[in-house]
C-alpha cells in the first residue's frame, strides 16, 4: 500500500493543476466543461449543478492518478459516479488528451478492462481512498466518492434434515413467497438508482435485461449484469444463480472498470 501513497513533493503542483483544469480545459457555457456537464445532465437525468459537482470530483480524481503517476490504471481505481464521468471525457477524444497534458504534463490512460480482476480492483479502490484523504483531507464529496460494497460471498441455505429421513428428501429452507416469486433489485452502477423486478425462480433474465433497458431508455446490448460478483447470462434464471428474495444485480454500462 506504501508505494501507492501519492508523492507528497507532487501534491501541491498536481492539485493546482486540477483546480486549473476546470476554468482553463472545462469552460463552462460553450466549451468542453460545459458540453461535459450538460452531457451527463442529459444522459444521467441529473441537474446541471450536479453534474458540476460529479466534473468537480473527476479532476480531483485526475490529479489523484497524476500524484501517484498511476497513468497505466494499474494503481488507482475511480468510483461508479466519477468513472461515469471519466468515460464520457475520454469519449471526447478531440479534447481529453490535450486537457490531461496542458494540466498534468503527460496522458492518463484509461482501463476499460478494470474490473475483470475483482480483487486488483478492489486493492485500487483501497489505495485511492488512502490517496484521496493525503492530499485532499477531508474536501471532497463523500455521496459522489462513495465505492460500492464489494459483493459478500454467496448465501448458504439452512439444509434441514430430520433424523431417519433419506438424502432424496432432505428440504431446503427458502424465504421464496407463497406465490413462487421472488422481488430482485438492479443497482445501476453509474448513477446509483435501484430498479425493482418481481419475478419466479424460473423467468430468464433475458426479459428482465431487456425490461430494464426499455425503461432505462438504454440499449440492452451496451450493458451487463453480475451477481455476487460474476458474470450473469442472459439465458440464466434466478433459480440458476441461486437469487433470493431480495437479491440485487448490479448493472455495469460498456467499458466500466478501471
Amino acid at each position: 500500500m506504501a508505494a501507492l501513497i501519492p508523492d507528497e513533493s507532487r501534491i501541491p503542483a498536481v492539485v493546482a493543476a486540477a483546480a486549473g483544469m476546470l476554468p482553463r480545459m472545462l469552460p463552462m457555457g460553450s466549451g468542453a466543461g460545459g458540453q461535459l456537464a450538460s452531457r451527463l445532465q442529459r444522459k444521467l437525468g441529473i441537474s446541471i449543478a450536479e453534474a458540476w459537482n460529479r466534473v468537480d470530483a473527476y479532476t480531483q480524481f485526475l490529479a489523484l492518478k497524476s500524484a501517484c503517476l498511476d497513468l497505466d490504471a494499474t494503481k488507482l481505481s475511480p468510483p461508479p459516479l466519477i468513472d461515469r464521468v471519466w468515460h464520457e471525457h475520454v469519449l471526447d477524444t478531440k479534447r481529453y488528451a490535450p486537457a490531461c497534458l496542458s494540466a498534468f504534463g503527460h496522458p492518463i490512460h484509461h482501463d476499460p478492462n478494470g474490473d475483470e480482476d475483482v480483487e486488483s480492483r478492489a486493492r485500487r479502490r483501497e489505495a485511492t481512498l488512502v490517496a484521496l484523504e493525503k492530499v485532499y483531507g477531508d474536501k471532497y464529496d463523500e455521496e459522489i466518492w462513495a465505492f460500492p460494497v464489494e459483493a459478500p460471498p454467496k448465501r448458504k441455505r439452512a439444509v434441514v434434515k430430520r433424523e431417519g429421513t433419506p438424502a432424496s428428501r432432505t428440504r431446503r429452507r427458502t424465504t421464496t413467497p407463497s406465490d413462487g416469486s421472488i422481488t430482485i433489485k438492479i443497482w445501476d452502477m453509474s448513477s446509483g438508482e435501484d430498479t425493482f423486478f418481481k419475478v419466479k425462480y424460473t423467468t430468464k433474465l433475458d426479459k428482465v435485461f431487456n425490461a430494464y433497458a426499455t425503461r432505462r431508455g438504454i440499449c440492452v446490448a451496451s450493458l451487463h449484469f453480475l451477481f455476487d460478483g460474476s458474470r450473469v447470462r442472459r439465458d440464466q434464471t434466478p433459480g440458476d444463480i441461486g437469487m433470493a428474495d431480495g437479491d440485487q444485480l448490479d448493472c455495469a454500462r460498456e467499458q466500466q472498470g478501471c
